[in-house]
């Protein structure tokens, strides 16, 4: 009987891989067969990993858990920037609020004022994953866009579905103690359909509804939708996914200066998407043809960014510098174009140059040492509960805070602040493991078609167990 080669094994292999909860974890896979003598091997690096590629020091890791821990970070930063809710009145900001008298300012001031830019390091984080995990694949034909869906769907809208409930109960209480919905004013039947139809970003809302921060997940469905079919296509490189960057950030400056909302943040989304992509690409090429030495450097370069250009979006230094090099500037047909491209250039230089560059150096350093930030993985996976939950746990603080008569100037504490996250991230925690995971698994056995059984004859029980895929004969 002649044995299976490896090409046969490894063919089977990728058959039966899956993949991982949100696109950044270990996309492994378990063999498990009876004919196999008992052999069981997991955890099989997939054709993600390019099947071998090797950057100067080896393969890419199977797991960035650097990014994990960014992306939980970036969370963190959104809830720091909504804390200033537990000052509204109704769906209107207390005229007296103090945003410097917020429980340790002087720490957290970075994310109280600029957290809501956390939300464009998702989408930037998104494209480079995704393009990690899933462009080749869909490109070869090898991911049904049926699947791809179910996936997202999977891990997506359980927790969406059950925020979403929970939002609308919390927001009746609301009604019923002070008259009025607590934030968010949109919370009627055409917003909930819109909800559960994940549309609530997507230019049909009169503005933000039930659970708010789900907006960005929202726009993040059509930046999947507009990747697989760009990955399906094959306009997967790097001359195609900058136009498509450009064009998402052309429609975010016209939803600026139309105060149209949804144009802005979907206009966001893509751009920042595709910048991620783009910065995937940057990565592929400098882990295979860059020396060492340049790991340092950017990394010099990312700790600079860091330093200059959020101090650069609060002071307008390049704006200064311009001016004073340039004194009167350089004008056509009556415009300042330099003028114009420095205001442009700093209005997109935290997705075009921070995020990006970061994301590239935690990429190639973790490449470079095997595993980096892997004690602070967990904060990536209860990133999207914390994202989801912090607006139902506020209803629940707000409103109990005014059933036992404290005043909102309690929230000023840092014991206040000490007490959400105290019950957010366990919350987080409980939600992962117990509600989302287990979600996930039930709809992807039940939605997924698994691919038919495969007999292996009884020889393949003879293959190594310490090296299952032997050379060919």
């Amino acid at each position: 009987m002649l044995e299976p080669s490896a090409g046969t094994l490894a063919a089977f292999l990728n058959a039966t891989a899956e993949l991982d909860d949100f696109g950044f974890g270990d996309l492994g896979f378990t063999l498990t067969s009876s004919t196999f003598g008992g052999f069981q091997k997991e955890k099989i690096m997939n054709d993600n990993i390019k099947a071998g590629k090797s950057s100067p020091t080896g393969t890419l890791p199977r797991h960035f858990y650097s990014l994990d821990a960014l992306r939980g970070l970036a969370a963190f930063a959104v809830v720091f920037w909504h804390w200033h809710h537990f000052f509204y009145r109704g769906t209107a900001l207390q005229p007296n609020f103090d945003v410097s008298r917020q429980p340790l300012f002087a720490l957290f001031q970075p994310f109280y004022m600029d957290g809501w830019r956390a939300v464009d390091l998702f989408f930037c984080l998104s494209g480079f994953i995704f393009f990690w995990l899933y462009s080749d694949k869909i490109s070869r034909r090898q991911m049904p866009g049926s699947n791809f869906f179910i996936l997202r769907f999977s891990r997506l809208y359980p927790l969406h579905l059950l925020t979403l409930i929970i939002v609308m109960a919390g927001q009746k209480w609301m009604m019923a103690l002070q008259g009025s919905y607590f934030v968010v004013p949109n919370n009627d039947l055409y917003h909930f359909l819109l909800q559960t139809a994940f549309a609530s970003s997507w230019g049909f809302e009169k503005g933000y509804s039930f659970n708010a921060p789900i907006w960005s997940v929202s726009v993040e469905i059509l930046c999947y939708a507009a990747f697989f079919i760009t990955c399906l296509f094959r306009f997967n490189r790097w001359w195609c996914l900058v136009p498509a960057a450009c064009a998402g950030c052309l429609l975010r400056h016209i939803g600026q200066d139309l105060h149209d909302n949804s144009m802005e943040h979907l206009g966001g989304g893509i751009f920042g998407f595709f910048v991620g992509a783009l910065a995937f690409q940057v990565f592929e090429w400098l882990n295979v043809n860059v020396r060492k030495l340049v790991l340092p450097a950017l990394s010099c370069l990312a700790v600079l960014l860091w330093i200059f250009i959020p101090l650069d979006a609060h002071y307008d230094l390049t704006m200064r510098a311009y001016k004073a090099i340039c004194g009167s500037g350089f004008y056509f047909h009556g415009k300042d174009i330099g003028k114009c491209i420095v205001d442009n250039l700093s209005s997109v230089s935290f997705e075009l140059f921070l995020f990006p560059v970061t994301i590239v150096t935690l990429a190639l350093w973790e490449t470079r040492r095997g595993t980096l930030g892997r004690r602070l993985a967990w904060l990536g996976n209860i990133s999207y509960s914390s994202y989801l939950l912090h607006f139902p746990l506020q209803i629940v603080f707000a409103g109990m805070a005014m059933w036992l008569g404290i005043q909102s100037s309690f929230f000023y504490s840092p014991v206040a602040l000490l007490m959400f996250f105290g019950a957010l991230i366990p919350l987080s925690l409980l939600s992962y493991k117990y509600f989302e995971r287990p979600c996930q698994s039930f709809l992807r056995d039940y939605m997924i078609k698994r691919p038919a059984t495969i007999h292996i004859p009884i020889a393949v029980a003879r293959v190594k167990a310490a090296s299952p895929i032997d050379a060919d004969p």
